[in-house]
């Protein structure tokens, strides 16, 4: 059987952690969380190790192995100065060879990523930020309320957000407490917008 990884990449908070939660469901399987922090070792050949038994823990549990922040353990090894640096990209490419369960990693900068490991994937999945319909799906279901046609047409044009931008002013919405009107959220999401790089303008990966 063709190995299974998948490569999920965008910007931040457009909902790759989620997708692996929702595949995670559909498949009767749970997920092995894997994170930079608990792959990366201080000692020489410690991170060759730890990256060795995150994939034999999912094939063990017949678990979907999830690398969040990929791009932190396998950089592009053309500008790699030590051995380590390419002896662990190694490593996780060998693994992801032999792997017999689903693999999935994600990223926020895909050029990072060092070129072998682009085939290794059997799927690359691009994540971005909402278009006008998704914009007001997210702002009615988020939010519990409707939207008249003008605060509508703002909300279109407020550039580059994602799922997470909802959630972030839901929650803040939530501490400062008392009835919130549309208009309250249509100016907190647009802070979102603005603080993000670019000024608001749309990335490019």
């Amino acid at each position: 059987r063709p190995r299974m990884n998948i490569l999920l990449w965008g910007p931040p908070g457009t909902g790759k952690t989620e997708f692996v939660k929702y595949l995670a469901k559909k498949v009767g399987r749970k997920v092995v969380v894997k994170m930079g922090s608990d792959l990366l070792s201080m000692w020489v050949g410690g991170t060759e190790k730890n990256i060795r038994r995150a994939f034999e823990e999912a094939e063990a549990d017949n678990a979907i192995l999830f690398l969040d922040e990929i791009d932190g353990i396998v950089q592009d090894r053309s500008g790699a100065q030590r051995s380590w640096e390419v002896t662990q990209v190694n490593e996780l490419l060998n693994r992801m060879e032999n792997f017999k369960g689903v693999m999935v990693g994600a990223t926020n900068f895909m050029d990072n990523l060092d070129a072998a490991i682009m085939r290794r994937f059997t799927f690359k999945l691009q994540f971005d930020y909402l278009e006008a319909d998704g914009k007001r799906a997210f702002f009615e279901r988020m939010f519990k309320t409707r939207l008249g046609d003008a605060e509508a047409m703002r909300l279109a044009a407020i550039p580059n957000l994602a799922p997470g931008d909802f959630r972030t002013v839901r929650q803040s919405l939530y501490y400062l407490g008392g009835s919130v009107s549309n208009e309250t959220r249509l100016n907190e999401l647009e802070k979102e917008s603005s603080l993000k790089k670019g000024g608001g303008r749309r990335i490019g990966f």
